[in-house]
């Protein structure tokens, strides 16, 4: 395809590196004035003038009286709108978060000149993921369960189920008896009771620990990554998190001054805090996307469609649709730490 078949002109890459690549083009003026016809016809529609029924005043009328400039501007808008994802599918970019514009030349009937800049998905260098993920869960940890903490969790539902006291107005934990026990399953006796709350404390550690393996593998595998998060893309969020930050603290009625004084610390202190979750987050997005690329993991429809119940039971507002993205994601996160734990082999997907 043709610089003359394209929407732009005199496309130049100007700067890439650090996973961003800048472009200068510019729209022809043949084409920004097809985007010009459109806005004027736009305007027309609700222009009113002596003489003429609304919208039906002629358009060299219409365009004596409106602002030239912010026609023009409002065409450029919609030019640009068009002209960048064309410049990213042209050039094959992988593109991530939004575009930086920059309007260098907008003049009447001149080309309208521009630079684009964009965040690109960056290369991901993956340690023996595998390797690592295996050293810690073959790590030997032994779970013990003491008694005082049947104990409390004993006497925590003894809590949870008070009964009438002599004055039939005071409430009283219920008496840990066989009767008791049980109303409450299928235990003979307290004995019984007593074992299967520390099977399903064992059962909540085992649960905990697990969940603390697979924390510590992925903070180990991202660690021993090689990434380059686009900087563009952490300042975009930054901005994101600022705005819902000041949204909070309107909300409960603070502002930022008062905040800092509560939490003890400065606005630098507080978005150097920001920043570095942020990058973090992004650096470990882009190593488990790259781990799934690389083992080729995807969710089947069946395990979306039992995850989609299983998260209608919990928030049973929230439509099917709605719940589809998290379903599909919690089933690749089960197929990935599978993997990661040598529980399951990948059977991958010929490219």
């Amino acid at each position: 395809m043709t610089d003359m078949e394209k929407s732009y002109t005199n496309l130049k890459k100007i700067a890439e590196k650090n996973g961003e690549i800048e472009f200068e083009a510019e729209v022809p003026v043949a084409i920004l004035d097809e985007y010009i016809k459109e806005e004027l016809a736009r305007a027309a529609a609700d222009f009113s003038w002596p003489g003429f029924r609304k919208g039906k005043v002629p358009k060299n009328i219409v365009r004596e009286h409106m602002n030239e400039m912010a026609i023009l501007d409002a065409a450029a808008d919609e030019a640009l709108h068009d002209v960048i994802p064309e410049i990213a599918a042209d050039e094959k970019l992988s593109v991530l978060g939004r575009p930086q514009l920059t309007i260098t030349k907008i003049a009447p009937k001149n080309p309208l000149g521009f630079k684009i800049r964009f965040a690109l998905s960056p290369a991901v260098a993956l340690p023996d993921y595998k390797k690592i993920a295996g050293a810690i869960t073959a790590r030997a940890t032994k779970i013990e369960v003491e008694e005082k903490e049947v104990d409390a969790a004993i006497e925590r539902i003894r809590k949870m189920i008070p009964v009438t006291g002599p004055s039939k107005d005071i409430a009283t934990p219920s008496e840990l008896t066989d009767d008791f026990v049980k109303q409450l399953g299928p235990f003979e006796n307290v004995a019984a009771f007593r074992t299967e709350m520390k099977k399903r404390i064992t059962e909540e550690k085992e649960l905990e620990l697990t969940e603390a393996k697979r924390d510590e593998m992925v903070r180990e595998i991202v660690k021993q990554s090689k990434v380059t998060v686009p900087q563009m893309l952490v300042e975009q969020e930054i901005e994101d998190w600022k705005d819902n930050r000041d949204a909070e603290l309107e909300r409960a009625g603070l502002t930022l001054e008062k905040y800092l004084e509560q939490v003890k610390k400065t606005a630098d202190e507080l978005e150097r805090g920001a920043r570095a979750e942020i990058e973090e987050q992004m650096r470990t997005s882009f190593v488990l996307r790259e781990i799934r690329r690389e083992e080729k993991i995807e969710a089947d429809e069946k395990e979306i469609r039992e995850n989609i119940a299983h998260l209608k039971r919990r928030y049973p507002n929230e439509n099917e649709g709605s719940l589809a993205g998290a379903a599909q994601a919690i089933a690749i996160q089960k197929k990935m730490f599978e993997i990661l734990e040598g529980k399951a082999e990948n059977k991958k997907v010929p490219a």
